[in-house]
């Protein structure tokens, strides 16, 4: 099983209800046309006969291929609005030529599993999930997405004032009286931080 992150704007235009409303997802590029079947060298010429004025852009090709490897039961993260929303993918790329809207024609077929807040996974986490490509994989936190989607949330609250945050790396918890303020949770943080 894999697992991904994928933002939610082929094209640049925001498409996160047309994928959660069809139940499938998107990237752009929609003139390289079908790609199954073909390998790094055969997408990357294809994309630069396609798309001259973006030859800079190298990252494209693996966002494809990655495409093509995702297979049933593949994870995908979106982050969209401040918070995650997994999908489980439930079929195979496909390049859809009846699909009039030009950055939905890549396709993978999903199923909607859950929201998550992003305070519910580490910081570590969130910047590998905020990184800039359209397509990235997320295998390095296997072990934390599949917690919270079988209802493991690595972070639990079970008090106003009392934390826990476990993965499979180890636990955390973190209590403190009525009167802390954030800032001071904050100074706190960093003189363990500076102390590491």
């Amino acid at each position: 099983m894999n697992y991904y992150r994928l933002l939610p704007f082929p094209n640049q235009e925001d498409k996160f209800e047309n994928f959660k409303r069809n139940n499938s997802v998107s990237i752009a590029w929609d003139k390289l046309g079908d790609v199954n079947g073909l390998e790094r060298a055969d997408i990357k010429k294809k994309f630069l006969e396609s798309y001259p004025e973006e030859s800079s852009n190298q990252l494209v090709p693996g966002f494809f291929l990655k495409l093509l490897e995702m297979k049933p039961g593949d994870i995908i993260l979106i982050p969209y609005s401040n918070q995650y929303h997994i999908f489980e993918v439930v079929g195979q790329y496909y390049f859809d030529v009846q699909e009039k809207d030009i950055s939905l024609k890549h396709r993978i077929d999903v199923r909607f599993l859950r929201t998550a807040e992003k305070n519910e996974f580490s910081t570590k986490m969130q910047a590998s999930i905020a990184a800039r490509p359209t397509l990235t994989s997320l295998n390095e936190y296997s072990a934390d997405l599949e917690a919270f989607i079988n209802n493991n949330s690595p972070m639990s609250v079970s008090q106003k004032n009392s934390f826990t945050f476990s993965d499979h790396e180890g636990s955390i918890v973190l209590s403190f009286s009525d009167n802390i303020s954030k800032k001071r949770i904050e100074k706190f943080f960093n003189k363990v931080l500076d102390q590491i």
